[in-house]
């Protein structure tokens, strides 16, 4: 069973991706992104990786001086590969288990090992699993996922609100 979630950024990608995790609970293995924000000016100053274990990491940052960028953000592959990676390894040792990867996107696919892993993770029978990809083809393993033979979904407003109920459904059978 493998369930790609695409659509638009901020349409609900990672909102869906929680509840089925919140409903998984140990069954379920990986890592979701989030946005953070300023405080005080509510303006966005990054991103950061949670994992299901509770491990949290900074992704990218606007002040963050890195060669790897996207956008006017910094990526920190460092920070990501410490957490990410060693928790990806684990979770392919565990056929038990739900694979959870938010997101397959430009900012995690600098990381090689990263890349490397979902390529194993992804086209082998093996895992289930449920990503999100980017609505474009940003990478060529991107759009060799959307090639692929698993279940993809296109998240958008008028849909996300049922979409749990519905991989829920998916996972299940």
């Amino acid at each position: 069973m493998k369930i790609f979630l695409t659509g638009k950024p901020g349409v609900g990608k990672t909102t869906v991706v929680n509840k089925i995790v919140s409903l998984l609970r140990d069954k379920a293995i990986g890592f979701w992104t989030e946005e953070f924000r300023d405080p005080e000016s509510n303006k966005r100053l990054g991103f950061k990786v949670i994992t299901t274990e509770g491990k949290t990491a900074i992704l990218a940052s606007k002040s963050l001086n890195s060669p790897f960028r996207v956008g006017s953000y910094g990526v920190n592959i460092k920070n990501f590969e410490e957490i990410v990676i060693p928790l990806l390894e684990n979770a392919i040792k565990q056929r038990d288990k739900i694979i959870v990867i938010d997101e397959i996107g430009k900012m995690e696919l600098f990381s090689e090992k990263f890349t490397d892993l979902v390529k194993k993770i992804v086209f082998d029978d093996i895992y289930r699993v449920i990503a999100t990809i980017p609505i474009k083809d940003v990478h060529p393993l991107v759009a060799s996922i959307r090639k692929f033979k698993g279940n993809l979904i296109e998240i958008t407003e008028e849909n996300r609100d049922r979409m749990t109920n519905y991989i829920q459904k998916l996972i299940i059978y």
